[in-house]
């Protein structure tokens, strides 16, 4: 196609956006169908995204090769993928060495982090040692992980003949990337507004989130039931930097996995608001 060709193309595609208009849909949560291509958007009112990228994916590709680096994103990419479907996501997608996952509806913000938390735990636990082992390296492989939420609009942009992407606008995706760019290796790191919603949630769940359970894998009468002065704060409260564009001033860091003995435990409760049937 000529360059004159091109221009005109834009005219016309621009021309006829013109005609279909704008449009915009209330939605309560993210919908399973995919959005209507044309001049529809689609607004959904607090969807929490969580977002999961790669460190020094670079630098890997350029010391290890291309082998490795395919092994990296491999396991990466679909351990990640099946932590999001596990926790019921409604929607994932892929950008360059990261992927993200959004939850709406009554809880979001509690099933998104405990996918967080799972795919921190799976990091370390699994995939980086397999990682390792397979290809043959001694690499650390770790991720960073970023939690927002607030207001989205969707819609499918691109052209008919070749795709037709969803576009997510609005702050929650891109912040949750740039917290996760933030983030140390395999930590996760929450927005102000993410962190309120843990403070001002129930009793039982505001333990889970935020205290440990004091054990480490092997202290008697540990657990949720019986958390006392051994437990620790869980988040490390820390100030946004100034230049990152964020629209808060506070940002909290968690460096724990779940515990190997009360994880089952503790994911219920925040899941659920309950503690786990005996």
């Amino acid at each position: 196609m000529k360059l004159n060709e091109v221009v005109s193309s834009v005219k016309a595609q621009l021309a006829q956006q013109a005609k279909l208009g704008v449009q915009v849909e209330e939605k309560a949560r993210v919908p399973k169908e995919r959005p209507a291509h044309g001049g529809l958007w689609w607004r959904i009112p607090d969807v929490t995204a969580v977002f999961i990228d790669l460190k020094s994916s670079t630098e890997l590709t350029a010391a290890g090769g291309r082998k490795q680096a395919a092994y990296a994103y491999t396991y990466f990419l679909r351990a990640m993928s099946v932590v999001l479907e596990g926790f019921s996501a409604d929607y994932t997608d892929i950008q360059g060495d990261g992927i993200f996952g959004l939850f709406s509806g009554k809880g979001a913000v509690f099933s998104a982090t405990a996918c967080a938390i799972t795919m921190r735990t799976e990091m370390e636990r699994t995939v980086a040692p397999q990682f390792k082992k397979d290809a043959s390296t001694n690499w650390e492989l770790t991720a960073g992980i970023g939690i927002d939420r607030g207001t989205l609009l969707v819609r499918r942009l691109g052209l008919r003949e070749t795709n037709q992407n969803e576009v997510w606008a609005g702050k929650p995706v891109n912040v949750a990337s740039k917290l996760s760019s933030l983030a140390g290796k395999n930590q996760i790191v929450v927005s102000e507004r993410v962190y309120r919603g843990y403070e001002t949630s129930s009793r039982l769940r505001k333990k889970a989130l935020t205290r440990s359970c004091g054990c480490e894998g092997k202290a008697k009468g540990s657990g949720l039931q019986s958390q006392g002065k051994s437990t620790t704060a869980l988040w490390e409260k820390r100030n946004a930097p100034r230049d990152s564009g964020l629209d808060f001033q506070t940002m909290y860091a968690r460096d724990a996995d779940w515990c190997k003995k009360h994880g089952e435990e503790y994911c219920e409760a925040i899941m659920t608001g309950k503690s786990p049937a005996k």
